[in-house]
């Protein structure tokens, strides 16, 4: 990822090879310093695997928010305090 004051782009694989959508909305949420949540548009070639990302960073948050929002979509059963403490 290449970041550029507020904004960043990047490559990355997308998922699947179809033709649709040309264009995604997207999202990324840094889980070391600076602690940034940042929002983007994916673009595509269609029938091809390769995107395109370019966003802009929304704001910096503290690194236990950033952990917390990082994982809020898994369903655990485990306290957040606790899974930031693990050695791994």
């Amino acid at each position: 990822m290449l970041s550029i004051g507020p904004l960043y782009v990047q490559k990355i694989e997308y998922p699947h090879r179809k033709f649709i959508p040309l264009v995604e909305k997207g999202w990324t949420n840094e889980i070391e310093e600076p602690y940034r949540l940042g929002t983007c548009l994916v673009f595509r070639i269609p029938f091809t695997k390769p995107g395109f990302v370019l966003g802009y960073w929304k704001y910096p948050q503290d690194e236990e928010a950033a952990l917390t929002s990082a994982i809020w979509g898994r369903s655990m059963g485990t306290p957040v305090k606790e899974l930031m403490e693990w050695d791994v």
